[in-house]
């Protein structure tokens, strides 16, 4: 007689915070125009929906958070079903070699802004998305987001409601 078959017990992930170089947070906001429209390449869509889902939770949870691992990758339409080797592992897997999300002691760490595309993946991009990339740098600007918190702040605002206003701010000029 076969046994009954056994679910497996959930794997909890845990994100936090990557903590922000000295000056603040730079570089663009996960869901902005420029991640889509110049690292959706590079990293490809599946790693792409893992870093605005990430960043989503963050929205709701600033300091961190716990998910349970499929059900996670079911959310953007991937299987887990193979652990690291699933489509979900790999494109998690995309998104720690292009430095945007770490593993760390506790789980994970992730940064709130993604930098822009290094020189090195800018130069595999054709002509034409170098030339858009290039005029997009020239029509934008680097906002620091602490310093805006802190002139909100000393506007009245409480600081977590400035930080959150901030990375508003910022994400729209991305």
């Amino acid at each position: 007689m076969m046994s009954p078959t056994r679910q497996s017990a959930p794997v909890t992930m845990s994100f936090r915070r990557w903590p922000e170089p000295p000056g603040g947070p730079t570089g663009h906001d996960p869901r902005s125009a420029y991640v889509e429209r110049f690292w959706l390449g590079v990293l490809g869509p599946s790693a792409t929906w893992i870093i605005r889902r990430l960043a989503d939770e963050f929205d709701a949870n600033p300091e961190g958070f716990d998910v349970d691992r499929s059900t996670f990758a079911r959310s953007i339409g991937l299987s887990d079903a193979k652990g690291t080797e699933s489509p979900f592992g790999r494109s998690l897997q995309r998104c720690i070699m292009f430095g945007l999300v770490r593993e760390s002691p506790h789980g994970f760490e992730t940064r709130r802004r993604v930098p822009d595309v290094p020189p090195r993946q800018l130069a595999r991009m054709n002509v034409e998305m170098r030339t858009a990339h290039e005029e997009w740098m020239h029509r934008t600007w680097t906002t620091d987001v602490t310093r805006i918190a802190e002139q909100l702040c000393a506007a009245g605002f409480d600081q977590r409601s400035a930080t959150t206003a901030a990375d508003v701010l910022v994400s729209v000029s991305s």
